[in-house]
């Protein structure tokens, strides 16, 4: 008995991971059609921003969840997400229609901008969790992973987020337990502080 609850309590903030990314990614999805709907549509600017801007702060609002316990702070997190991906979506689309336009090369264009996308939301992403997490750096091959994977299932038709769920969720599951092991150094008990 003991042991069926020691291991239900070690997988259980793994599973939240993978689920809070995977809702992260088609709720965010969801939200941004809703608000580029209400500002006119795509492909206009505004509605590409405003997908791109809800869209990231979706993405970040759930996964601060998964990295609140390395003392990420939620505003800066939700925000900087939110413009980094305002700026990157329609920056991915750009680049996808000069590929198309004056190359005609479609899956060329169609990968760079769902890189563009992972890149645009995970970088920023890095610069705030570099003062939190040990292993930060790798932050950004998980994102860039996790959109890769979910962009082969849109190129099928699919609607995608569990992969995404899965490589990111399980990641910042990973990047935060790991910090934990080398954050009780020094300080007296109850005082965590990190090396």
């Amino acid at each position: 008995m003991k042991t069926c609850r020691k291991l239900l309590i070690s997988i259980t903030p793994w599973f939240v991971g993978v689920l809070l990314s995977t809702v992260a990614m088609s709720l965010g999805s969801v939200f941004g059609n809703d608000i580029a709907s209400l500002l006119g549509g795509e492909p206009g600017i505004w509605a590409r921003m405003g997908k791109g801007f809800a869209w990231g702060g979706v993405i970040a609002c759930l996964q601060w969840f998964i990295v609140r316990r390395a003392g990420v702070l939620p505003v800066r997190f939700i925000v900087a997400s939110g413009v980094a991906f305002a700026i990157g979506y329609p920056l991915g689309q750009t680049i996808q229609l000069i590929f198309v336009h004056h190359w005609s090369w479609h899956l060329t264009g169609y990968w760079s901008a769902v890189a563009t996308f992972a890149l645009s939301l995970g970088v920023p992403q890095w610069w705030i969790f570099r003062r939190h997490l040990k292993r930060a750096s790798l932050w950004p091959l998980f994102s860039l992973t996790g959109w890769l994977l979910t962009g082969l299932v849109w190129l099928d038709g699919g609607k995608a987020g569990f992969e995404y769920g899965i490589v990111t969720g399980l990641g910042l599951v990973w990047l935060v337990h790991s910090q934990s092991q080398h954050v009780k150094a020094k300080g007296s008990f109850g005082e965590t502080v990190i090396q």
